[in-house]
């Protein structure tokens, strides 16, 4: 039998180690991998399929840790396998391994006893995004005085990468803060309890904070990149508007250090 080549060995290793492959080249591995103290190479290289697996749902646990303490540690696991399985990964860094859970939770069973756990995993995954983002120099807040009304209604934000948003029907933050007490003692009222949930990082620390319905129009409007005047006037359209704090909201992100540049 010839040696085989480095490509064999690696695609060997690959459909070993992956929960999806299973050990399809068994007779291979035997083929190349020499017993140690009795135990056939086959046999050896389960235990990476065993610490892949278990590395993964380590980190999916880091990243969508309230998730997890809502359903619980079995029911977690069985859904760390199912998704492994869906989506294994190709990156590097392990905190980007659970980047399709919101998506794969959507259509698990587990959602339709628990229909808020898509939007939770998505305000997990913002954090997480948050927590890793590369900030750039905040705008220096005396550089927004010098605009004149008229330039600031051509204005075009650009906010920090760590800078998140998500609306839900559900009380999310609420959900996510209890992730640290104990289940027994979580009695959350999820009935007509919609929240709106801004996430940024404030120096070393991630926050998660509730804004109303319209500071979260007009910061989706901005971080989609649409002009300040553009998104007010479809704001003043809607009932119930009323006058907007805009002075204020734009003040309180550029002393967060939230705005990144502006443009006009």
């Amino acid at each position: 039998m010839s040696e085989p080549s480095l490509r064999e060995v690696q695609r060997l290793m690959r459909s070993a180690i992956r929960p999806a492959g299973g050990l399809a080249g068994a007779g291979t591995a035997e083929a190349i991998l020499n017993p140690q103290r009795g135990v056939p190479g086959a046999e050896r290289l389960t235990v990476y399929a065993g610490g892949y697996l278990a590395r993964t749902c380590e980190a999916l646990e880091e990243v969508y840790d309230a998730v997890h303490h809502v359903v619980g540690e079995q029911a977690f696991a069985a859904l760390a396998r199912a998704y492994v399985q869906r989506h294994p990964s190709h990156d590097y860094n392990l905190s980007l391994v659970g980047r399709h859970l919101p998506e794969f939770l959507a259509v698990d069973p587990l959602s339709q006893r628990l229909p808020f756990l898509p939007d939770l995993a998505r305000l997990e995954r913002l954090v997480c995004q948050a927590f890793h983002a590369f900030d750039e120099p905040p705008v220096d807040p005396a550089r927004l005085a010098r605009y004149s009304l008229d330039e600031w209604e051509h204005a075009r934000l650009t906010f920090q990468p760590s800078v998140g948003l998500i609306a839900s029907p559900w009380p999310i933050l609420d959900i996510w803060t209890a992730r640290t007490q104990p289940r027994e003692s979580v009695s959350i009222d999820l009935v007509d309890r919609p929240q709106r949930v801004l996430v940024f990082r404030h120096g070393l620390q991630t926050r998660c904070e509730l804004v109303d319905e319209w500071q979260y129009r007009l910061l989706e409007g901005l971080l989609a990149g649409r002009a300040l005047g553009t998104v007010c006037g479809e704001l003043a359209g809607l009932a119930g508007s009323g006058p907007l704090p805009l002075a204020d909201w734009c003040a309180r992100w550029a002393s967060r250090g939230l705005i990144h540049n502006l443009e006009v």
